[in-house]
C-alpha cells in the first residue's frame, strides 16, 4: 500500500471533453479515493490531501463531462479545479464542480447556450429541444448557486445568442473562482 506521491494529486484535463478524455481523469479520481479510503482506516491522523484538477479546454461533450462533474462532487478527497488558458463551454462546467476553484491569472472563462445539432422530425426536436432545456436550466442553476452572477445576467447571454467571456479578475469578483492560482 504505497502512499501516492504529489503528482499523482495533479491531473490535467486538456483539449476537447470527450469520453475519452474524461475517462482517465474519472479513473483517477476514484483511484485517490480508494488510496485515501485506505489510508483512513490505517492511519488515525490520515488527512486526505486535495486533487488539483487543471483544466485548460473549450468544451465538449455534456453528457461526458456531466459523468465527471458527478464524480468530482462526490468525492471524499476535496478536488479543487484550476482553469489555466480556459475553462469554457462545458469545461466551464466541471470548473464549476470544484470543490475550491482558482484561476490562472491569464486564463478566461466562458459561458454560453447550451448547444446541439439536430436532424430529426418535430416530435424529434421538440424532444431534443425539452433535453437542452433541462440541461440549461442545470447549468444556470449551478452558476447562480455558486457564485455571485444572477440568472439575469445569464438570461441576457442566452437571449442575445452571445458568448460571455470573463477574464481571471472578473471571475474573483464574481466568486467564480476563489482566488487566483498560485504554485505551492
Amino acid at each position: 500500500m504505497a502512499i501516492p506521491n504529489e503528482q499523482y494529486r495533479k491531473i490535467l484535463l486538456s483539449g476537447n471533453i470527450s469520453d475519452a478524455t474524461v475517462a482517465i481523469v474519472i479513473k483517477t479520481i476514484m483511484e485517490i479515493n480508494k488510496d485515501d479510503d485506505e489510508k483512513e482506516a490505517d492511519y488515525r491522523d490520515w488527512e486526505r490531501k486535495p486533487i488539483q484538477l487543471f483544466i485548460n479546454s473549450f468544451g465538449g461533450s455534456v453528457y461526458d463531462g456531466l459523468a465527471l462533474v458527478d464524480v468530482i462532487k462526490q468525492s471524499k478527497t476535496p478536488v479543487h479545479t484550476i482553469s489555466i488558458g480556459s475553462s469554457m463551454s462545458m469545461g466551464l462546467w466541471i470548473y464549476l464542480a470544484g470543490h475550491k476553484r482558482f484561476i490562472g491569472a491569464n486564463s478566461t472563462l466562458m459561458f454560453h447556450d447550451i448547444s446541439c445539432g439536430i436532424w430529426d422530425k418535430s416530435e424529434g426536436i421538440k424532444l431534443e429541444l425539452e433535453e437542452m432545456l433541462r440541461l440549461q436550466k442545470m447549468l444556470c442553476t449551478e452558476i447562480v448557486e455558486s457564485s455571485l452572477v444572477t440568472q439575469a445576467k445569464l438570461d441576457d447571454y442566452i437571449t442575445r445568442k452571445a458568448e460571455w467571456y470573463i477574464p481571471a479578475e472578473e471571475a474573483i469578483k464574481l466568486k467564480l473562482a476563489n482566488g487566483y492560482y498560485k504554485e505551492d
